[in-house]
C-alpha cells in the first residue's frame, strides 16, 4: 500500500508526506505515542483529592425540560459533594422552570434563578455567578451527565494556585443511537482525549468546553466572567493565557453528553463553532501576527496547533486536489484511495491505543463507524470548515451566530 502509494506519486516522498498531512493521518499518532510513553501516570500536585474544596455548580438552562432532572442527579451523587446547585432558567417555554422549581423544593437544588426572556448562556452564567459562594465554580450544560468522581478530580487540579480554570474528558451518551453520533465518539475519543490530554503535557489547552467547564471564581469575577458574543468558552480561555494563568485538563474526570444525531445538525453546530473560533483567534486575539512579544512558550505551541495542524491544511485543501488532478492526472482516485487505506490502518491504530489509555471499550457500531472515521475526520469535516471558514473570512459570518440572542447581536455589532 505504501509503495503504491509512492509509486503513482512519481517515487516523490514529499507529495506521499504532504498528503499524510493534509488528510489528519499524523496529528492524533504522536499525541497517542507520547501518552502511551508518559502511561498517563505524568503526576501533577493536583492529582490528590482536595478535601476542602468549596465547588458552586451553576446550570443554564434553556428550554432543558428532556434533561435538566438527570444533570441533577448525577450532581447530587458527587464523591466531592457541590456546596450549592444555581439552575438559570434563561427565558425558557417548555417545563424548564417547573422542574427546576421542583427540585429546589425537594432540596437538590439551592437557587433558581428565572430571566423571563433569553439573555444567552454568557449573561446566565454571569448573573448565577455573582450569588454563588463556593471558591470554585463549576458550569455545566443542562443535559450534561456527571461521573461520581468527576467534581473531586477537577477540583484537585486547582492545588497549583496559577491554576485558573480546568476542563474534563467527555463521552458521547447517544454513540450507539445512529452512524453520526458513532462518528463523534470516535472524535471525541480523539480530539478530546487524546488531543487534549497530550495538549495538558505541554500546557497547550486553548479552550475549556461548555458543557463542563470549573473556574476559581475570584478569577472569574476579576475578570467580569464570559463574554457574551460567540465563541465565549475560547474567548475566556484565550484571555486566561494572555494573562498568565495556567489551564489544565483532567483527563481522568469524565462527563457525558449528547451530540447532534444527524449530519445537518451536526455541519450546523460545527459550523457555529469553526467560524467563532476564527473570529476569536483572528480579531479579538490577533493569534495569526507574526509579532508575539513576550508571548511564553505554551501560548505559541497552542496558536500553532491550530495554525499548523487546523487552518493551514484547511484553508489550501481544495487546492491541493487541484494540483494532485494535475500532477496525477486519470491515477488520482487510485493515488486517493491508497491514501485512504494508509489512513485507515493508522487510524485504527489511533483508536485502538486511545481505548486502551482512556479504558473505553468499543462496540460493534463503533468498530463499524471505524471503517469510514477517516473520511468523516480527513475529509467531510475539512471541507465543512473550508466552507465555514471561507463565509467568516468574507462576510464574517459569526455576527449572525443564533447561539446569541437577537438583542445581543443588535448591541455588539449595530
Amino acid at each position: 500500500m505504501f509503495k503504491l502509494a509512492q509509486e503513482l506519486a512519481g517515487a516523490n516522498l514529499f507529495a506521499l508526506l504532504f498528503a499524510a498531512f493534509m488528510f489528519d493521518v499524523p496529528r492524533y499518532t504522536m499525541s497517542l505515542i507520547s501518552l502511551a510513553l508518559l502511561s498517563l501516570k505524568r503526576q501533577r500536585p493536583g492529582e490528590t483529592p482536595l478535601a476542602n474544596a468549596s465547588v458552586s455548580v451553576i446550570v443554564p438552562a434553556f428550554n432543558s425540560a428532556g434533561g435538566l432532572e438527570r444533570t441533577i442527579a448525577t450532581l447530587r451523587r458527587q464523591t466531592l459533594p457541590p456546596l450549592e446547585i444555581i439552575v438559570v432558567d434563561d427565558g425558557s417555554t417548555d417545563a424548564t422552570r417547573a422542574i427546576a422549581e421542583r427540585a429546589r423544593s425537594r432540596g437538590y437544588v439551592d437557587t433558581v434563578i428565572c430571566h423571563g426572556t433569553r439573555c444567552g448562556r454568557s449573561a446566565a452564567l454571569n448573573a448565577a455567578a455573582r450569588f454563588a459562594r463556593g471558591d470554585l465554580l463549576l458550569t455545566a450544560d443542562s443535559d450534561t451527565l456527571f461521573a461520581p468522581t468527576t467534581l473531586a478530580r477537577m477540583a484537585a487540579a486547582f492545588r497549583e494556585r496559577n491554576v485558573a480554570a480546568a476542563s474534563c474528558n467527555i463521552d458521547v451518551t447517544n454513540e450507539r443511537d445512529t452512524l453520526t453520533t458513532a462518528l463523534q465518539g470516535l472524535e471525541y475519543l480523539m480530539s478530546f482525549s487524546a488531543g487534549r490530554s497530550f495538549l495538558d503535557v505541554i500546557e497547550a489547552i486553548a479552550c475549556c468546553s461548555g458543557a463542563c467547564s470549573m473556574y476559581r471564581r475570584d478569577v472569574f469575577m476579576r475578570q467580569g466572567g464570559l463574554d457574551v458574543g460567540p465563541g465565549e468558552d475560547l474567548e475566556f480561555t484565550l484571555r486566561l493565557r494572555r494573562l498568565g494563568y495556567t489551564i489544565r485538563f483532567v483527563h481522568n474526570a469524565w462527563v457525558t453528553t449528547a451530540v447532534p444525531d444527524n449530519p445537518v445538525s451536526l455541519l450546523r453546530q460545527r459550523a457555529r463553532w469553526d467560524r467563532d473560533a476564527l473570529r476569536v483567534r483572528s480579531i479579538m486575539y490577533g493569534e495569526f501576527s507574526l509579532s508575539h512579544p513576550r508571548e511564553r512558550l505554551p501560548n505559541t505551541l497552542q496558536r500553532l496547533d491550530f495554525i499548523v495542524l487546523d487552518l493551514f491544511p484547511t484553508l489550501i485543501f481544495p487546492f491541493y486536489l487541484i494540483y494532485l488532478v494535475g500532477l496525477l492526472g486519470a491515477k488520482t482516485p487510485l493515488f486517493l484511495a491508497s491514501i485512504y487505506l494508509l489512513m485507515l490502518v493508522i487510524s485504527l491504530f489511533n483508536i485502538g491505543l486511545a481505548c486502551i489509555l482512556f479504558n473505553r471499550r468499543a462496540n460493534c457500531f463503533s468498530l463499524a463507524a471505524s471503517l469510514i472515521f477517516p473520511l468523516y475526520q480527513g475529509i467531510i469535516l475539512k471541507c465543512a470548515r473550508f466552507a465555514t471558514y471561507t463565509s467568516e473570512i468574507l462576510f464574517a459570518a459569526s455576527r449572525h451566530d443564533d447561539f446569541v440572542p437577537p438583542r445581543i447581536r443588535r448591541a455588539l455589532f449595530g
